[in-house]
């Protein structure tokens, strides 16, 4: 393994660097684009607010509580994620107030933002053994123009891509040098994400399931290995126990899994979400009807399994087009897919001056370059696998349920993984410089012999 360069001045420099320039950009932009930091933002590329039960704004005392989807009540529902809720209906909202939260919550996530640009820069220079790329893809973090417009909505975005930071970051320095500190903190990094994006619940659990294979090969791997059992097992478990209370059935996070999954395979799937009108349109109505006498919200959810299957089962050629469909509402979003839209802004005139005008350009670049460059240095970090295996399961397992479900209206469901991409592209730009590119591939293929 190649040896971990020594953590110096210049390194404590560059990553004051990172950080001032993510804190500054998230500061400029808030402050230029909002007079009333408690209004709405003025540009989404997350997408739409929440669902109703996951909006900031509900009550303290009833956030679990909605009108789900294919209900005809107000019931206790599991069907969205509720890291991000939860932490505004039980602790921001009951502290700060509901009239101040909003303005505290964007700040927070300007800390946030701020704090995963720092992480990726940790993560690539121990994974790539080089603080070149480190301070680069810190950089590219700290300037992503989907993370900065991001840090003014009020949803989940900032905070997913933070713990998908802390994971990749806990989870390289623990399998690498046997720590116990960080192991606890990358099953407690794992649980959180999931618990925030339910969605990323198989790529946490294949995470986990790759550091304990890992942990034999690492000085007290036996310690490292059951502190992340641990922290991922007691992590999930207050919500788990709280699910099976509310629906006496064992849900580790949502009900919803066959609710998606029937979003993005019936007749009308387009790839992106559905609204109520839809989704109970997509149902005979004897089969409608049916659902809606169910009052227990999992059972109602599981009985869509059945219809899932047969719509596969009747159209296969379909149902490989209506994938292809969700992979491209993923990468680019539904909004993208029909009319070029990648973000929509909401009082145009508060952007700051000149940004009305620039942003499609913008943001269509951003996401082209780190397209291209991601691609390509995915393929070069080959070599570096082993010391970089989360940011490689994260390509390959975050996407997995939006490729089999539905994608989002925009940005939102790939917003995590673009902290991946910028990494891979910064190795990659840099491996196209003259002296720092045959260094790095040279690094790679030692790693490759030795793995």
């Amino acid at each position: 393994m190649t040896e971990m360069p020594r953590f110096t001045l210049k390194d404590v420099l560059l990553l004051l660097l990172v950080l001032a320039a993510a804190a500054a950009v998230r500061v400029g932009y808030l402050l230029a684009s909002m007079d009333d930091l408690n209004g709405p933002a003025p540009l989404l590329v997350q997408g739409p607010a929440s669902p109703p039960g996951a909006t900031p704004s509900l009550p303290a005392d009833s956030w679990d509580e909605a009108r789900a989807p294919l209900s005809d009540a107000v019931e206790r529902t599991a069907h969205v994620s509720p890291g991000y809720p939860w932490l505004v209906g039980r602790v921001v909202v009951p502290v700060i107030g509901a009239e101040r939260a909003p303005a505290v919550l964007r700040w927070t996530q300007c800390g946030l933002g701020a704090l995963t640009a720092a992480l990726y820069f940790f993560f690539a220079r121990r994974a790539f053994r080089s603080a070149a790329v480190g301070t680069l893809a810190g950089l590219f973090c700290a300037l992503h123009p989907f993370w900065v417009v991001n840090t003014l909505e009020l949803d989940d975005g900032v905070l997913a891509s933070f713990l998908l930071g802390c994971a990749l970051f806990f989870g390289a320095r623990a399998s690498q040098e046997g720590d116990a500190l960080g192991s606890l903190l990358y099953g407690l990094s794992l649980a959180a994400l999931a618990l925030v994006r339910a969605a990323l619940l198989p790529f946490a659990t294949v995470a986990l399931l790759w550091f304990l294979l890992r942990s034999r090969d690492v000085a007290r791997g036996w310690l490292c290995a059951l502190l992340a059992f641990l922290g991922f097992a007691n992590g999930l478990a207050p919500w788990t126990v709280r699910n099976l209370r509310a629906f006496h059935e064992p849900v580790p996070i949502v009900d919803s899994m066959y609710l998606h999954l029937w979003m993005g395979n019936n007749a009308a799937a387009t790839g992106g979400p559905q609204d109520e009108e839809a989704l109970r349109a997509s149902l005979p109505r004897e089969r409608l009807q049916e659902l809606l006498a169910e009052k227990n919200q999992v059972k109602r959810y599981a009985l869509l399994a059945r219809d899932v299957l047969d719509q596969a089962a009747a159209e296969p050629p379909r149902t490989l087009h209506r994938r292809l469909l969700a992979g491209q509402c993923f990468v680019f979003g539904e909004a993208w897919v029909k009319d070029g839209t990648l973000a929509v802004p909401q009082e145009a005139n508060r952007l700051p001056a000149g940004l009305a005008d620039w942003y499609p350009m913008i943001l269509e670049g951003t996401l082209l370059g780190m397209l291209l460059l991601g691609l390509l240095g995915w393929r070069w970090t080959y070599g570096w696998r082993r010391l970089s295996m989360p940011a490689s399961l994260a390509v390959m397992w975050i996407p997995l349920p939006y490729l089999l479900g539905h994608g989002g209206t925009l940005s939102g469901p790939r917003l995590p993984l673009d902290g991946v991409l910028l990494c891979y592209s910064a190795f990659a730009l840099l491996c196209l410089m003259p002296g720092i590119g045959p260094r790095l591939l040279r690094g790679a293929g030692q790693e490759m012999e030795r793995g």
